[in-house]
């Protein structure tokens, strides 16, 4: 059984749950993501605590990939640090304060860059500040909150995005059904370490998203058409919950047509669902779960064959007799005689 280390830069005498994690990275997260995160703090604060993947999955009553998977999306947030060994197995974890410097994230742009409440209410009496707000509001559907005008704020004054990109960029996230804040912010971290400063190049940062999209279908010998929603809510989760690279799912939609001889959106999403939940990250992952598969085949096929029974039942189980017909022939010749 594979351990490994929790280190936390926390105090160890108390599990310690800052607001910014419950401000900006608990609202978007998977609730049983939420959990391994807390429990996995509550160990940090053991000294010398030391656990396997197994040991959490029972806990939490899982399956040890959930616990991965939930370990890979806060490290993506950059809330914890993974540490593998030679063979890619998990051999340390240490939680970071992401309140600090010390936070990994996506950004170049430090999270320390924080607009003061005298900032805020400096740039609240702009009048293209508070129309910027009021649009910010209409797209979301509801009152902004203190941090969501913290964000947009922050997104004009230190990522010095114009209004108009601004505006955009609120329009693109939930136009894609995503209303969060947290989700808004990090487009905006992404365009911004891609040198994006305008709306004409966040267009052409979204249209090349998009032209994946229809690589998609053109794997798939569905290139005639545009996507249609459902068909984009089905390839949004293969690269971004799935995080497949474009070879994993070209693949998929290879043996999509050679097994169906069709064009089939939901066999490429069972294959990829089934890779995803087998922890496929790389073509060579794929083929290892081929070699696997075909031994199992192989396996079976030169299992000895089970003798076969006889059916059961009283009517298979009686006692059979042995006649002589040339016998019975001479007693019916007798017994026709005596008749006459």
């Amino acid at each position: 059984m594979n351990t490994f280390k929790i280190r936390s830069c926390f105090p160890q005498d108390v599990t310690v749950l800052s607001n910014e994690f419950l401000d900006r990275y608990m609202p978007e997260a998977n609730g049983e993501f939420v959990k391994i995160y807390l429990f996995l703090m509550r160990a940090a604060g053991l000294a010398d605590k030391k656990m396997s993947l197994s040991e959490i999955a029972d806990k939490m009553t899982c399956t040890e990939n959930d616990v991965l998977r939930a370990l890979r999306y806060w490290e993506k947030t950059g809330v914890l640090n993974l540490a593998l060994s030679d063979d890619g197995s998990l051999s340390g974890l240490t939680f970071v304060n992401f309140c600090s410097s010390d936070v990994i994230g996506s950004s170049s742009v430090s999270k320390e860059d924080k607009l003061t409440a005298d900032r805020m209410a400096e740039l609240g009496k702009q009048d293209e500040i508070r129309e910027l707000l009021f649009i910010a509001q209409q797209y979301i559907g509801k009152p902004l909150s203190q941090t969501e005008m913290e964000r947009i704020l922050y997104f004009y004054d230190v990522l010095h995005f114009s209004p108009d990109l601004i505006d955009y960029l609120i329009e693109y996230c939930v136009s894609h059904q995503h209303k969060s804040i947290r989700y808004i912010e990090k487009v905006a971290l992404s365009w911004h370490d891609s040198g994006i400063t305008t709306v004409r190049e966040a267009r052409a940062s979204v249209g090349s998203y998009h032209r994946e999209y229809y690589d998609i279908l053109k794997a798939l010998g569905k290139d005639s058409h545009n996507p249609v929603d459902a068909e984009i809510r089905v390839m949004r989760r293969w690269l971004e919950d799935y995080h497949f690279s474009m070879e994993i799912i070209r693949e998929a939609c290879t043996r999509t047509v050679l097994k169906t001889s069709r064009p089939s959106l939901s066999y490429a999403d069972g294959i990829l669902t089934s890779w995803h939940e087998a922890d496929v990250r790389t073509i060579e992952d794929i083929h290892r779960l081929d070699d696997a598969h075909t031994k199992k085949r192989e396996d079976t096929k030169n299992d000895p064959p089970s003798k076969k029974k006889s059916p059961g039942g009283s009517f298979y189980n009686f006692e059979q007799r042995s006649y002589d017909y040339n016998e019975l022939e001479k007693k019916l010749l007798n017994h026709n005689t005596e008749d006459e």
